[in-house]
């Protein structure tokens, strides 16, 4: 099976821009599919125009069984367009949930591009929701399967031994952060409790607008993915106070490594993470509870181990990268044998 992967979003070797569709495209090659990139790796809007007159020609003129688009219109329209083989997209968040109410263009843009797909990808429940109810999705023709992680990547390590080798000091509880420096990210939430938790280290990986100057919070930039497992495991607790969320990919890497998260009951969050089990849910702008939680956790080793061994096991039975790719497979397969079905009728 030969498959387009097309996405205005996808890494280079400098950024995580997309780290999750680039690990979606590795776990579909290691189980044998065969893909063809056409992808977008930096921010900056005139990146576009290479990426349009590629997908153009690849769409035109190379041989694919299907097309697999990601993040909704950006990097489905030109398919829906120019319609050879059957298309796939999938939602990721902001194209749901945010683009659809920016103003009308965006709206049937996005529209547009649910209606000419075969099939869609709702990465959440609540993604999957929106395309329903504000797109006008065909609820039949909607998988909802999350990003993947890599969970042989993403292990737990020894935690004194990274926190020397990043230089933390000896002991220290740490509360770790991964994301854009944002409010849509909760970012002034944490830093709320950070005021109030002195005794805990907060570290922010990635950049943004959102910072203090609170003795106890580090800001050290972003980092590369292949890096980020030795700075999750020098973490007690990984914390996401999102307004706003997708399925973070963040939190499948904490799990992964055995980490507990206490983060927002918002977006894909809830399915990830099994309240009081794995982690904890607060409800989102609920920073009394948020420091609760983060101090329950700080003070009970214990309940940390329990939680991290119980989110790496969740993790490794339901999201690592392959079974996704797996659940992702089936849907191609579903989709390429209508079409032949079709096809054969016509």
């Amino acid at each position: 099976m030969n498959v387009l992967i097309t996405s205005n979003m996808y890494p280079n070797k400098h950024s995580c821009f997309g780290i999750f569709v680039k690990h979606q495209v590795e776990g579909l090659e290691h189980i044998g599919i065969e893909i063809i990139k056409v992808a977008k790796n930096k921010k900056r809007w005139y990146t576009y125009v290479p990426f349009v007159f590629k997908s153009i020609f690849y769409v035109l003129f190379r041989s694919y069984d299907l097309v697999h688009a990601h993040y909704g219109f950006h990097s489905g329209l030109l398919p829906a367009l120019l319609k050879r083989k059957p298309l796939i997209v999938t939602y990721h968040r902001g194209d749901a949930l945010d683009e659809p109410l920016r103003n009308k263009v965006y709206f049937w843009l996005q529209r547009f591009t649910v209606f000419r797909a075969d099939f869609l990808i709702a990465v959440s429940n609540d993604i999957r929701e929106a395309l329903v109810k504000s797109l006008g999705a065909d609820p039949r023709k909607i998988s909802i399967i999350p990003c993947g992680v890599d969970t042989e990547l993403f292990h737990p390590l020894d935690k004194a031994r990274k926190q020397k080798e990043l230089g933390i000091p000896e002991n220290s509880k740490v509360v770790l952060f991964i994301g854009e420096l944002t409010k849509r990210k909760g970012v002034d939430l944490l830093l709320k409790c950070a005021e109030r938790i002195r005794e805990a280290h907060f570290i922010f990986i990635g950049e943004g607008e959102v910072k203090a100057n609170y003795e106890n919070c580090y800001f050290v930039g972003p980092k590369p993915n292949h890096v980020l497992p030795k700075w999750i495991n020098i973490a007690d607790i990984f914390a996401l106070p999102s307004r706003s969320e997708g399925t973070p990919v963040v939190v499948l890497e904490a799990l992964s490594c055995g980490i507990p998260v206490v983060a927002s009951k918002v977006g894909g969050i809830p399915d990830l993470i099994h309240d009081g089990v794995t982690g904890y849910l607060v409800e989102p702008e609920d920073v009394d509870m948020f420091e609760k939680r983060l101090r329950e956790l700080l003070e009970n080793p214990e309940k940390r181990r329990q939680m991290g061994l119980l989110g790496r096991k969740h993790m490794i039975e339901n999201y690592d990268s392959r079974r996704i790719a797996e659940r992702i497979k089936q849907v191609y397969e579903r989709v390429l044998d209508k079409y032949t079905l079709n096809i054969g009728v016509t």
